[in-house]
């Protein structure tokens, strides 16, 4: 029976470890989620058995354990986190932590035992990223910040650039690129389908919990997310891939098919009610498709004004007819308003931060002092000088929701240049090539352009890139785009003249 198939007896085999181990590997995760209920010694014995096996993989299956890594934080912050009891969901949070170092730690060695590894970090972006290392040491320094505090600090900036080096270590070519951005973009494609049956039929279909609007937008949908502004940039991440390929591709088929892709992404991305992801589509993606392929710029513009208006007039609710229906455009009239009269928290928050980049505009305050997820948990003394903790009135308000702003109270104008080098050096070089570059590669570098873009534009409503979620992606595409333009240049270079 075996020799009337396509896959033949051989290469079952060759796939029965990779699939054994990723039965395994969801055995420890549901059995880890199981176990938190009653211990949560046994919970972290099944989180660290699973490390251990995917760190074992890494040795066999090096590129797909970079892509378990990327994709680890929305199952450890989104998913799995909403199984356990509430004391153990922080605790779940380093489950990708734990991913990214123990690979990092295997992959590091396999390079050195091959003699990779110190080319894999000779590269302008290693010196920008220890030229902020430093600037943010002296930066403590000088305004005294404890030790421990300082180095989480950084750390919690900077550990998500991993990802921008590990591909550099074992290699990807332009075909296990579009694999990788494949997976992500098809996890992102469900959770939209997802948001859209919420939309259409309940907001708490398959128990899934939509978060609540303060701006008549009744609820705001968040699919497997949990968090519509982390889900929304998702969809950004996506988006202009299903663009380029509707534009691109290669047969009239394969372009319709992107095209009804890119437009459920749009339209969750409506329904999300997340104005950071849209003002990132807009700026962001926008911006990149008008550079990179105007054409599929055009038929973006299509998709979005007629998955907007779909948003607006779809019928809602229907397993609930009593449930309140949301209204996209007198919502988002009223949060325009709001921000024009200063009433916007992260407004606010931008106002309240010019005195102390005034007082301390090169080095900032320090890391770990100002924004982000260290200052809330350790405390710090900025909030009670600049009068900042006035405006962390809500309990559940644990950062200042820009991670820009963040980046330059606590590191300056320095810092913040710096860290903005590291991602303009690859940035602009795969923006170049994608010009440059026609069909399948021109879709694979035309949306690691637009997608990393749109993630940095929401990180100004956000703390996207101090969040392992967006962060690890970020790094990771800008990490494979330049790989796949370095192939390309080396495989120019070796061809003849003709």
């Amino acid at each position: 029976m075996l020799d009337g198939m396509s896959i033949h007896p051989h290469r079952l085999r060759s796939l029965s470890a990779p699939v054994g181990v990723g039965a395994l590997a969801l055995l420890l995760l549901f059995g880890a989620t199981i176990a938190a209920r009653s211990s949560p010694a046994a919970f972290i014995v099944c989180g660290l058995a699973l490390v251990a096996l995917v760190g074992v993989a890494a040795i066999w299956w090096p590129r797909t354990a970079i892509v378990v890594v990327v994709l680890s934080p929305i199952m450890d912050r989104y998913i799995v986190a909403d199984m356990l009891p509430p004391d153990l969901e922080s605790a779940s949070h380093y489950l990708s932590e734990g991913l990214l170092l123990t690979v990092a730690l295997i992959l590091a060695a396999r390079a050195w035992r091959e003699g990779t590894l110190v080319a894999a970090f000779r590269h302008p972006v290693t010196a920008v990223f220890i030229a902020f290392a430093a600037i943010a040491v002296v930066s403590a320094a000088v305004n005294g910040v404890p030790p421990h505090i300082a180095l989480i600090g950084i750390v919690f900036t900077i550990d998500a650039a991993a990802l921008f080096f590990l591909p550099r270590l074992v290699g990807f070519s332009q075909r296990q690129a579009i694999a990788a951005i494949g997976t992500l973009c098809s996890i992102v494609f469900v959770s939209a389908v997802l948001a859209v049956a919420q939309g259409l039929l309940s907001a708490r279909i398959l128990g899934l919990v939509p978060v609540r609007g303060r701006f008549g937008e009744e609820v705001r949908l968040a699919s497997l997310f949990g968090d519509p502004n982390v889900f929304g940039a998702f969809l950004v991440t996506a988006v202009p891939f299903a663009i380029l390929g509707a534009a691109r591709l290669p047969s009239r088929r394969l372009r319709w098919l992107a095209a009804a892709v890119a437009f459920v992404l749009l339209l969750a991305l409506w329904l999300s009610f997340s104005r950071g992801a849209w003002i990132a589509l807009i700026l962001g993606v926008g911006t990149m498709l008008a550079i990179v392929d105007r054409r599929a710029l055009l038929i973006g513009l299509v998709l979005s004004v007629a998955s907007f208006a779909t948003a607006a007039e779809m019928p809602r609710n229907l397993l609930v007819p009593r449930a309140p229906r949301p209204n996209i455009v007198d919502s988002t009239i009223d949060r325009v308003e709001t921000v024009g009269i200063g009433g916007d928290l992260r407004t606010l928050f931008v106002i309240n931060a010019l005195p102390i980049v005034r007082d301390h505009p090169l080095l900032g305050v320090g890391p770990g002092r100002y924004g982000g997820a260290v200052a809330h948990t350790f405390g710090t003394p900025i909030y009670a000088e600049y009068d900042t903790d006035v405006l962390f009135w809500r309990p559940t308000q644990r950062t200042v929701d820009n991670f820009w702003l963040h980046l330059l109270v606590e590191t300056g104008f320095i810092g913040l240049a710096a860290f903005l080098t590291a991602a303009f050096i690859p940035g602009l070089r795969i923006l170049g090539a994608a010009r440059r570059s026609i069909g399948t590669r021109r879709i694979l570098l035309g949306g690691i352009a637009a997608a990393t873009t749109g993630m940095a534009v929401s990180s100004a409503t956000t703390m996207l890139l101090e969040a392992n979620s967006i962060g690890f992606p970020f790094w990771f595409l800008l990490g494979i785009g330049l790989l796949a333009v370095g192939a390309r240049s080396a495989r120019l270079e070796e061809s003849p003249a003709t």
